[in-house]
Parts: structure tokens; C-alpha cells; sequence
């Protein structure tokens, strides 16, 4: 490369021409380094044609070399070629010996991720609000399930939350399959939760948020909980609901762990429960594995009356009915048996409906509960409907007359005459009652 610049000089000073402004040294992808100068000035190869060796005439000028510059321009193109290709045998010898490490490398990656893992475990354990427990895994197929004040893992970290835990007994063959019930927002979904989180970090080699525990080996956890569609698929919500469930029982074995919350809202009350009721009593009775089944419709526990695995559970609630409208409390415990009512009119009450649509919800609840009621009970409801519309008839009537009265104090006199006369009798009558909490 050092003689190309003293070649380039001295072929300047031969023709005559500046080497920086008329005569350039280039490299030629087809002829390697050569000169170039203007069209204009190809005169000057003319008369020293001997010298120099004309190689092409361009639009940006004439190429040309002499005999040394192409000499020159092979011995680097052949020292180019050599270094390459040592340049690549270098480079493959190079990954070959980096290859050789990458077991080695492989491992010590695995058990970074491993011990990564058991450093989250062990930090999520110890700086949780209350401390982890280790809890005592039962072999496969053996053994209850049983959580002494468990806890979610996620909601009590939360600054404004005051968990409430709650223990957990599900006994096989006793009572593997419990049914939650209880108003909305009482804590039945996080229950249900809070027990298959508790299970899965038990199995993955975690403490879990108990104060004891005994968790037997689950081949899987089946879990069908929410509420969502896919409308680019055509799936409505019902239908992803559906085809959740059916995965489940197709999938589950006696040694799976269930979660089910809600099953059947998507549709009419009669079509979900009498899904409920077929769901939970062929999981009872052919799975035969732990399930959980958190739902609103208090007929489904009449299940455990016809099984004896089955057992009820409910959340808590106290209920105030000292004042005009009752309130109530919801514990977050759960407990055994049956939610004796529901709550939902009183969660909207929570939620600041307007008094009227409350009213007007009671009022529809009421009628649709006697409906349901057996024949006796819904004749004197008819019955009452009957008296009270006459009641009505009758004291409009005679209110009518006190417009004949012209003394202000004796219409006064009348109506209080009436409201005593008619008192008793509207208290006694369920369906005006109802009537005049709507208004």
C-alpha cells in the first residue's frame, strides 16, 4: 500500500497534472486500483501510450494504469484474499472454542434461574405482613387439605387492607366438595382464590401465607372463575363460560383441585341452575376430587342433603334491621352452613342506587318469592291483592264525600277519622304495604 501514493506522484509529475485535482487514485471494483482523469484531458495518454495502459472511458472520466500499479493492485487483491480467509478460519476457530463452554454456561444458567427463584420464595416469605409458613406436603392422592388462618398473598400486601384469614378444612371423601355462598363483595371469590394460590406455591416450593399447613400433591388445578367474551371469535360470554367448564370435566381426575365461581349468571336463572346442580353433582359423584364452588343460587345446597361429601359454607354477614333501612356488615368469615337471604338489594343500597329503584327492586323480589312459594301461600298473596284493592275502592269513595263538607276543621276531623278507621286494617294487608314503600 506504501507504493501506491509514489506511483501516484510520479505519474503526476510525468503527464503533468496535479494529483489532487486532475489525476486520482482510485479503486475499481472491476480493475482494482487505478487512475482517473477528465475525458478532457486524455490527450496526454495519447502521446505516452507505451507508458501507460488505457483501461475504460467513463462519464466521469478515463481509467487507465501502468505496468507497476497493476502489479501492486494483484499483490493486494491476493494479500486481501489471504486475510479473509485466515480471518475466517480464526473466527470458526474461535466459536469452536467458545462452543466447548456453552454446557457449562447452559448449567450455571439454570441454576441461576433456580436460585434466582429460591431467593424471590424466601424473600416474599419472610417480608410478607405476617411471615410464611412451611407447609407440610401429603403424597399424592393422600390426605386432606387443611389451612390454618390463611391468607391471600397479593391482598394483604395492600397498605389499606386489613385481611381477615380464615381456616380451611376440606376432608377427602367428607367434605370435598364445599359450596360458598353469601352476598356479593363478601369475600366468597377471594376465599376460593386465596386456597388455589395457597396450593400452587405450596407445590412450586414456596411458604405460603398460613399460620399451619397440610397440602396434598394436585396434578393440576382447574379453575373457572370471571367473566369475559371474545367477540373477534364469536364467543359470548356464556359460551366461554361453557367451554371452560367442559374442559374441566373432561380433564380432571380424582387427584385435581377445582375452582368454580359463579357458574351459570350468563343465562336464564332456571337454564344456570339446573347447569349448577348437574356440574356439581357429576364432579361429587364421578371425579370425585377437591372442588370449591362459590355460587348465588341457595337451592344448589340441597345438594349436600342427597350427598354426604358435599358440605355448605357462607360468609358472614350481620345485619342491622333496627333502622328504617337495614345495613349490613359484611365479616369476611366464613363459616358452616347456608346463607339464609341474599344481599343483592342491599349491595345496591351500598352502591347509592336511587331510593325509589330499591324500593321498586323489594317490591319485584317479594312478588317473585312468593311466586316461587308453594300454592297456599300464593292464594293469600292473590287474597290479599283482592281485599286490599277493595280497601282501596272503599276509601276513595268516601273520601269523595269530604268534598260536600265546606268547614275546614271538619274536613280535617275527617280525614284523621279515616286514617285511624283505615290504620289497622292497611297494616294488616302485605300487598298495600308493599305498594306504599314504593311511593
Amino acid at each position: 500500500m506504501a507504493g501506491l501514493p509514489m506511483e501516484h506522484e510520479r505519474v503526476g509529475e510525468s503527464l503533468g497534472l496535479e494529483i489532487e485535482k486532475k489525476l486520482k487514485l482510485e479503486k475499481s471494483t472491476l480493475y482494482g486500483y487505478c487512475f482517473r482523469i477528465a475525458r478532457t484531458e486524455a490527450s496526454v495518454l495519447r502521446s505516452k501510450c507505451a507508458q501507460y495502459i488505457e483501461l475504460s472511458t467513463q462519464r466521469s472520466g478515463v481509467l487507465f494504469t501502468t505496468r507497476k500499479m497493476r502489479e501492486m493492485s494483484e499483490k493486494i487483491r491476493d494479500l486481501s484474499e489471504e486475510y479473509d480467509h485466515t480471518q475466517s478460519a480464526l473466527v470458526k476457530e474461535v466459536i469452536g472454542i467458545v462452543a466447548s463452554y456453552f454446557p457449562i454456561l447452559e448449567v450455571f444458567n439454570g441454576m441461576l434461574a433456580h436460585l434466582d427463584v429460591l431467593v424471590s420464595f424466601a424473600h416474599a416469605s419472610a417480608h410478607a405482613p405476617v411471615a410464611y409458613t412451611k407447609p407440610k406436603i401429603i403424597p399424592q392422592g393422600l390426605g386432606d387439605l387443611v389451612l390454618i388462618n390463611a391468607r391471600h398473598p397479593c391482598l394483604e400486601l395492600q397498605d389499606d387492607v386489613s385481611f381477615i384469614p380464615n381456616d380451611v378444612e376440606i376432608i377427602r371423601t367428607k367434605s370435598d366438595f364445599q359450596i360458598i355462598t353469601g352476598p356479593n363483595m363478601g369475600g366468597k371469590s377471594t376465599y376460593i382464590r386465596q386456597i388455589g394460590v395457597v396450593v400452587l406455591m405450596a407445590q412450586i416450593g414456596c411458604f405460603v401465607p398460613c399460620d399451619e399447613a397440610e397440602i396434598p400433591i394436585f396434578d393440576c388445578i382447574l379453575a373457572r372463575v370471571g367473566a369475559g367474551d371474545s367477540q373477534l371469535k364469536g364467543v359470548s360470554t356464556f359460551m366461554a363460560e361453557m367451554l371452560e367448564t367442559a374442559s374441566i370435566l373432561k380433564c380432571a381426575t380424582k387427584d385435581s383441585l377445582i375452582i368454580v365461581d359463579e357458574l351459570g349468571r350468563g343465562t336464564s336463572t332456571y337454564d344456570g341452575f339446573g347447569l349448577a346442580w348437574a356440574i356439581s353433582e357429576f364432579i361429587t359423584t364421578r371425579i370425585q376430587c377437591f372442588c370449591l364452588f362459590a355460587t348465588h343460587f341457595h337451592e344448589l345446597t340441597a345438594l349436600s342433603k342427597q350427598i354426604e361429601r358435599v358440605k355448605n359454607l357462607h360468609v358472614t354477614v350481620e345485619l342491622e334491621k333496627n333502622t328504617e333501612t337495614p345495613d349490613i356488615t359484611l365479616l369476611y368469615k366464613i363459616t358452616p352452613g347456608v346463607c339464609d337471604q341474599s344481599f343483592g338489594i342491599h349491595v345496591a343500597e351500598l352502591a347509592n342506587f336511587p331510593n325509589t329503584v330499591v324500593k321498586l327492586a323489594k317490591r319485584k323480589a317479594i312478588e317473585l318469592e312468593h311466586s316461587d312459594e308453594s300454592i297456599p301461600k300464593n292464594q293469600l298473596y292473590k287474597e290479599a291483592i283482592q281485599y286490599g284493592s277493595k280497601l282501596i275502592e272503599e276509601f276513595m269513595m268516601e273520601f269523595g264525600k269530604v268534598n260536600q263538607l265546606s268547614n275546614i276543621s271538619e274536613i280535617q276531623q275527617k280525614i284523621n277519622q279515616m286514617k285511624q278507621q283505615y290504620q289497622t286494617r292497611v297494616n294488616q294487608n302485605a300487598w298495600l304495604i308493599e305498594n306504599l314503600n314504593t311511593l
